[in-house]
Formats: structure tokens, C-alpha cells, sequence
């Protein structure tokens, strides 16, 4: 199924007609459902993206949903930088960097958010 972006409220998502859109900048925007929801990014930031991270077991085609594939493009895309409260920036990143280590630990040197042991290869 074709998605089209920006994603609008009552347009279909993979989780069901979407309920909430916020926007993370021109190419990026969170929406949620009523039963999940997650990240949508545009064709062409999912083309910035490191390859290996475009998609996993349960997201592609630029949606990544809510629990812990979220902060792959949010990491990749430097998302912080669009949050609508500035003061919530610097947690929502620092919780990024721990869903990307916790969930996808492969990634993480590639996103720029390796621990400091695996950065001395003290793994």
C-alpha cells in the first residue's frame, strides 16, 4: 500500500487510520492510532539513512513504529533538532541512544551512539 507524506489525520497508517500527527521537521512526522503508532519519514529521508537501517522485522517503506524502532531515524536524521518542546530535546535523544542500545546494538556505532566500552572495543 502507498502512503503518501506528509501524513494527515483519518489517512491510513500500517497501525490503522491515524489520530495524531505531529511534525519532526519537513520530512518527518510522528503519528499515533488508536492501537500504536510511530515515526513516518519522507522517501527521501529514508534515502539519507544508512541502508542497514531503513528497516527491520517490523518496519519499512520509511514507517517505523513506536516501542523500539522509532530512534533508528531518529538518531539517523538528527530528529531532536525539530522537537516542538526544546526543553524535552536532550531526554528524548538520551532515551533514543538507550532503545537503539538496547534493541538494535548492531546499530548503534553506525548512529553515532556506541558505549564508550564497545567504542574501545572492551565489549
Amino acid at each position: 500500500m502507498l502512503y503518501p507524506f506528509p501524513p494527515t489525520c483519518g489517512s491510513s497508517s500500517p497501525w490503522g487510520p491515524i489520530q495524531t500527527v505531529t511534525p519532526l521537521g519537513p520530512d518527518a512526522a510522528a503519528v499515533t492510532t488508536a492501537s500504536h503508532g510511530g515515526l513516518r519519514v519522507s522517501l527521501a529521508a529514508l534515502a539519507r539513512m544508512p541502508e542497514a537501517v531503513r528497516q527491520t522485522v517490523y518496519s519499512r517503506a520509511g514507517w517505523f513504529e513506536e516501542d523500539c524502532d522509532w530512534a533508528l531515524p531518529y538518531l539517523a536524521l538528527g530528529l531532536d533538532a525539530f522537537e516542538p518542546e526544546r526543553a524535552e530535546r536532550a531526554g528524548v535523544r538520551a532515551l533514543a541512544i538507550r532503545t537503539v542500545r538496547a534493541f538494535h546494538p548492531q546499530h548503534a556505532a553506525r548512529l553515532g551512539v556506541a558505549d564508550e566500552s564497545e567504542a574501545r572495543g572492551h565489549v
